[in-house]
C-alpha cells in the first residue's frame, strides 16, 4: 500500500466503529493505488451493539453492499433514517457530516467510496451545473451503475498488480459523474469546451503516459500536465483520440509487445512484463481484445509467414 498519501481518517473511523481492527472475523482492504478512495469491509459476524457515531467527518461514504444484509438500521446521530434488509447491490449515500450510526447484528460484506465534495464540485464545473451539497438516494436502494461500476473496484482490491491507477481514476470519475447526476438531481449539460487536445497537449500526455505504460500515474497528474481539470481531461482525450486514456494505454501496451515478438526471441512472459502487463494472462486477453487471436497464435503464424 501508498504510505506516501496520508489516510484520510475517516477510514480509521470506521475501522474503530466497525470493530474491524485486528478481528479475526473481520477483513478490511483499502486501496492505496487510487489513494484511499475507496475499500471493502467485511465480517463474518454482526456486529455486537449500535456503532458509535462517525463524528468530525465532511464529505460523503458510499456504500454497495456485495452480499445481502436480512436486517440493519442507519442513523443520522439520534435519528433513525433506514431499516430493513438491504439487497445485493443496495446503495447507501452517506452524509459524513451527520454523524452517522448504524445498528448491524448479520454478517456484512460491502464496497465503500470516500466521496470528498471537492471530487463533486470539479464534476458540477465541468458542466456548469450547480454544486451537490447532497447526496440523496433511498437507503438500500439497488442501483445498477453502481452495482456495475463497483465490480472493478472489488477486483482490484483483490488482485492490485492487475489494475492500473489510471483505469481506477477513470471508474471513480464515472462514479462521481453518476453521483451529481442521479443523486444530486442535476441534469448534466454538454461539457463546456469545444474541441480535443492541442497539439502541446496531445504531446504531453502521450509522452507522460507512454512514461509510464504499466498506467501507474494518477489521471489528475496527467490532466495537471495539460493543464486541465480531470473531467475536462477525459473528455477531451477520448475526443483527440477516440478512446478514453486507460484503453489508448493498453493499446500502447499491445503496441509495443507485438514489436518485441516480431524483433526478439523473448518469453511472452517476459514480454508481458516488460510492456506493463502484470502478467501474460493480461497480455493475452488484451492481445485477443485487439487482434482477434492470442500473442502465441499471431507469433507462430509469423514465422510460419516468414
Amino acid at each position: 500500500m501508498n504510505t506516501a498519501t496520508e489516510v484520510p481518517t475517516v477510514w480509521s473511523q470506521l475501522a474503530d466503529t466497525l470493530y474491524l481492527r485486528d478481528s479475526p472475523t473481520a477483513d478490511f482492504r483499502l486501496s492505496g493505488r487510487a489513494p484511499f478512495s475507496f475499500g471493502r469491509i467485511r465480517s463474518t459476524v454482526g456486529l455486537p451493539e449500535m456503532t458509535q457515531p462517525v463524528v468530525g467527518e465532511r464529505g460523503h461514504i458510499v456504500v454497495l453492499q456485495l452480499k445481502p444484509i436480512p436486517f440493519i438500521e442507519q442513523f443520522y446521530g439520534r435519528k433513525k433514517v433506514s431499516s430493513g434488509p438491504y439487497p445485493v447491490g443496495g446503495v447507501s449515500a452517506i452524509d459524513l457530516t451527520e454523524e452517522p450510526a448504524v445498528l448491524l447484528p448479520n454478517p456484512f460484506d460491502a464496497l465503500v467510496l470516500y466521496v470528498t465534495q471537492a471530487a463533486l464540485d470539479e464534476v458540477a464545473y465541468a458542466h456548469r451545473a450547480p454544486r451537490v451539497p447532497q447526496l440523496v438516494w433511498p437507503q438500500g436502494g439497488f442501483d445498477s451503475v453502481v452495482h456495475h461500476l463497483g465490480q472493478p473496484l472489488v477486483s482490484a482490491l483483490e488482485r492490485p498488480l492487475h489494475a492500473s491507477k489510471i483505469f481506477l481514476d477513470h471508474v471513480l470519475q464515472a462514479l462521481n459523474s453518476h453521483f451529481v447526476c442521479s443523486y444530486g438531481g442535476v441534469r448534466m449539460s454538454a461539457p463546456q469546451f469545444r474541441g480535443g487536445l492541442s497539439s502541446l497537449q496531445m504531446r504531453r500526455a502521450t509522452e507522460l503516459l507512454e512514461a509510464h505504460l504499466d498506467g501507474d500515474i494518477a489521471l489528475q497528474q496527467v490532466a495537471e500536465a495539460c493543464e486541465l481539470s480531470v473531467s475536462h481531461f477525459s473528455r477531451a482525450f477520448k475526443q483527440t483520440f477516440r478512446t478514453p486514456p486507460y484503453r489508448w494505454l493498453i493499446e500502447r501496451r499491445v503496441d509495443r509487445a507485438r514489436d518485441l515478438m516480431t524483433n526478439s526471441r523473448l518469453p511472452l512472459a517476459d514480454i508481458a512484463i516488460r510492456c506493463g502487463f502484470a502478467d501474460q494472462s493480461a497480455l493475452n486477453r488484451s492481445f485477443k481484445r485487439i487482434h482477434g487471436v492470442t500473442p502465441g497464435i499471431w507469433r507462430r503464424g509469423r514465422h510460419v509467414a516468414a
